[in-house]
């Protein structure tokens, strides 16, 4: 979806390519760039560290959806309009927004000249994203199906259909005050509460401590309880996953041999003492390999790296017993990573409540 994010920001960008002649515009939008970078810090370092530290499923072509699987997850022209009651989701566009959108025939004539090329903009990409829940991309498929589902794209339209209909309510209601917003939340309110009618309840539906957790299939694209369809494991372990499903919560012996004694395991935080014997051993533990974990042996850091399996592992050496922790701590950069977006948070607020004074000195000034 940020992927998505970024192709319409470009759209938007282009259109207004040549207000950026003006410095002043370049500054803010420097300064807009930088912010979204820091606050977003937390999502985007740990993820470009995860993706160097291993290959995961979720990097693989086909993984997240196929074209198949994507083009079958298309709405019909109904579904945006009505819900049935046996539906599982609703995709519905809603009465007010379709009735809000039909006054744009009689708004568009009244918009100022300054925005109206960002309200037709909005309103053709808000006609366009929904039009791709619907319609066959062909070509485009491979471009978008990392969305996984067509209907996605409706967060989209949602988003520009909402300021396309406030822009007409504004119009359109001349003394638009206090009083119509109460009266519209209201009304919005009542409406979306009627839709939980049409979502079907099961009483019935077992749960998940009965189901066979990571169940193995023929099919890759088969739900495995626990992990999701398994995207976000490694390559390795997601191709071995009869081995994910059978293995013991224990520390392996999976090459020499060895004794594990006084294995103690509590949530992410593992310990034992390991008796390896007359040749080196690799030790894996009961932890997929992701980033983060802190192995320490006889009190010292052990790096650790992947098995054939997909676990975290480590060698240790012939002929000796050794005192085994492992406990998930995160890693520097997702730390730095959430330091630098509380600080993008914290200049973000200055930032708006130092315009906001201006805009009220200013306002203070035009008065006197």
């Amino acid at each position: 979806m940020t992927f998505v994010t970024a192709i319409i920001a470009i759209i938007y960008l282009c259109v207004n390519i040549t207000k950026l002649k003006d410095k002043e515009i370049l500054k803010k939008l420097a300064l807009n760039i930088a912010l979204i970078l820091c606050i977003s810090a937390f999502f985007w370092m740990p993820m470009l560290e995860t993706y160097n530290y291993a290959e995961y499923e979720v990097y693989q072509k086909d993984s997240m959806a196929t074209k198949e699987s994507f083009e079958s997850s298309g709405l019909t022209i109904w579904e945006l309009l009505f819900t049935k009651r046996d539906s599982t989701y609703v995709f519905e566009i809603g009465l007010p927004i379709l009735i809000m959108l039909c006054l744009s025939i009689i708004a568009i004539k009244k918009v100022k000249n300054g925005y109206k090329k960002e309200y037709i903009l909005f309103l053709i990409l808000g006609i366009i994203t929904t039009l791709m829940s619907v319609i066959p991309l062909g070509p485009f498929n491979s471009i978008f199906q990392i969305t996984q589902f067509k209907w996605r794209m409706l967060l989209f339209s949602n988003f520009f259909f909402a300021i396309i209909c406030g822009i007409n309510m504004n119009i359109i209601i001349k003394n638009f005050d206090i009083k119509d917003v109460i009266i519209l939340s209201i009304i919005g309110t009542l409406y979306t509460i009627t839709l939980v009618s049409f979502i079907p309840i099961n009483a019935e539906i077992e749960e998940i401590d009965n189901y066979s957790i990571g169940k193995i299939t023929d099919d890759k694209r088969d739900v495995i309880v626990g992990m999701g369809r398994g995207e976000y494991l490694t390559t390795k372990s997601n191709n071995n996953r009869e081995y994910l499903n059978t293995r013991r919560d224990n520390v392996e012996v999976i090459k020499g041999s060895g004794n594990i004694e006084n294995y103690n395991k509590k949530g992410q935080d593992l310990t034992c003492t390991v008796q390896v014997f007359e040749e080196e051993s690799t030790l894996e533990f009961p932890y997929i390999y992701y980033p983060g974990y802190e192995i320490i042996v006889n009190g010292e850091n052990v790096s650790g790296f992947e098995s054939e399996n997909g676990f975290l592992a480590i060698s240790v050496e012939p002929n000796q017993k050794v005192d085994v922790t492992v406990k998930y701590v995160g890693t520097t950069i997702m730390m730095v990573s959430k330091i630098i977006s509380i600080i993008g948070i914290v200049i973000l607020i200055m930032y708006i409540m130092s315009r906001t004074e201006m805009l009220k000195v200013g306002q203070f000034k035009k008065e006197k």
